[in-house]
């Protein structure tokens, strides 16, 4: 060991003089101070013992000034717009993609459900026209005295109707309407008498009130929050109450005069029979238009009984 001016250097040299004194070498390995010198000494032998040129050289690469272009010295330079090669890589079947179902499109969430709230309870109150044609007439007629002549000069068979009914819902639009109603002839008292001449002519007075009692089935279509199209038919009973009368005339009465026969306004005068109970059919449709939330106007046409047209007002509360 050498000393010099503040530090202390190790050589390497007097180390490898003592290597072959083994009693030295030992000695050396003994002293920790030493270990770490032994061990760069034997590095440096080993790198000078590698020979010149077994190491391989380094690449060297050029590149231009503006630092485009880089080029190995000795290789030619790609031609401008020249494509690289695609390399062929084959796809295994680890590397396919793996097929997925695609994403269920969301399916609407129904709202709740609107409940419909049922009809209103109602009154209704109505009037309307009847006629009687004279058709159905001689039907009636045939029917009681088959193949005899007819008294088919008469005043037209018409009357009045006044009703009322109370109506009980059963779903949101319709009804079962018990209805009760007067029909009120119209027939003046005057001579019917056969157009043929035969049979004599016969002076006619009708005092007959009938009485509906009813059971409707009442539905409403909505055309819109205000108009609505009505649907009725029903079943019930007819109650003739009162009579006729019929009295003969003298064969030198002319037929349209021989009321003022007075010797005949009594004399001869016979009961007409009119059945006390008839059925009674409805069936009509109509328009309802609704003027507030309770109160409803109608008007209806069609069958009861005979040809109707009518119309009226409902209240619902």
């Amino acid at each position: 060991m050498v000393q010099g001016s503040g530090a202390t250097h190790h050589s390497c040299g007097p180390l490898r003089d003592n290597l072959g004194h083994r009693g030295a070498a030992t000695a050396l390995l003994r002293a920790p101070h030493l270990v770490g010198l032994t061990l760069t000494c034997l590095a440096l032998l080993a790198v000078r013992a590698v020979p010149a040129g077994a190491l391989p050289a380094g690449t060297r690469i050029e590149t231009s000034d503006d630092g485009k272009i880089v080029q190995i010295p000795g290789e030619p330079l790609p031609q401008p717009g020249a494509k690289l090669p695609v390399p062929k890589v084959k796809r295994t079947a680890a590397d396919k993609p793996i097929a997925t179902k695609a994403p269920e499109a969301a399916k609407p969430v129904a709202g709740p459900r609107e409940v419909e709230t049922i009809a209103q309870p109602a009154v209704e109150f109505g009037g309307g026209y009847i006629v009687l044609p004279d058709s159905v007439l001689r039907l009636i007629a045939t029917a009681r005295n088959p193949g005899k002549g007819q008294r088919d000069q008469h005043p037209t068979l018409q009357g009045l109707v006044i009703e009322g009914g109370y109506r009980m819902p059963v779903s949101p639009r319709s009804w079962i309407v018990v209805r009760g109603g007067l029909i009120l002839p119209m027939v003046p008292d005057q001579n019917w008498w056969a157009a043929k001449g035969s049979p004599a002519p016969l002076y006619t007075a009708i005092s007959v009130v009938g009485i509906d009692i009813t059971a409707d089935y009442l539905r409403r279509f909505e055309v819109n929050a205000v108009l609505g199209v009505l649907l009725r038919g029903g079943l019930g009973l007819q109650v003739v109450a009162g009579g006729a009368t019929q009295t003969e005339t003298l064969p030198n009465c002319a037929a349209s005069k021989a009321a003022t026969c007075a010797t005949w306004r009594t004399l001869g005068k016979t009961e007409v029979w009119l059945p006390p109970v008839l059925p009674a059919l409805r069936a009509t449709a109509g328009l309802d238009l609704r003027l507030s939330k309770e109160l409803a106007l109608q008007v209806e046409g069609g069958l009861r009984s005979a040809p109707y047209l009518g119309g009226g007002f409902a209240y619902s509360f």
